[in-house]
């Protein structure tokens, strides 16, 4: 494995600003912190904003979305891949996306406590976010493409696993 930065490794893209009275019953989807929700984009709290007001990059499949300013800190970097084609849809301000042809290693790198320190050593005090330059400069030990696929494919196959079991479980409990 090699040490790399992140950025070095996937491409971010910003989110959406807009204000209230941009928002409206139907339009353009912006995902927000509230449809990320055990790594999964749930639909909860919709928010759609007028397609004319739309400056920044539809998610793609394959794409992560992750939280990078909140008013809480539990919710920085919660994060959830993009699993399905999602036309007229955005992230929010304060998300951000990333890119990669790995998606599924990267999603798991994600959920690691390694994540979870490099995210807080290095995020300020006052102010709840993971800046641009934070992100992109953290640094991870990546394996060779053929392996982040393998990696990748199996941490996925078992965070379904776990998604199944908590739904069951949840239904179980009603």
């Amino acid at each position: 494995w090699e040490q790399r930065k992140l950025g070095d490794i996937v491409t971010f893209y910003r989110g959406l600003t807009y204000s209230p009275k941009n928002v409206h019953k139907t339009g353009t989807l912006v995902l927000r912190s509230s449809n990320v929700k055990n790594n999964v984009i749930i639909n909860a709290d919709n928010v759609y904003v007028d397609p004319k007001i739309v400056n920044s990059s539809n998610v793609k499949k394959g794409d992560l979305i992750v939280v990078v300013r909140n008013g809480s800190k539990s919710l920085l970097g919660k994060h959830a891949e993009v699993i399905r084609n999602m036309p007229n849809t955005v992230i929010g301000a304060f998300m951000t996306g990333i890119k990669t042809k790995h998606s599924n290693f990267v999603n798991a790198l994600l959920s690691t406590e390694l994540f979870k320190s490099e995210m807080h050593k290095n995020m300020g005090s006052t102010i709840n976010q993971i800046t641009g330059h934070i992100f992109s400069n953290m640094t991870f030990n990546f394996p060779k493409n053929k392996e982040q696929n393998k990696t990748g494919n199996l941490f996925k196959i078992i965070n379904k696993i776990l998604f199944l079991q908590e739904r069951k479980y949840e239904e179980l409990k009603l």
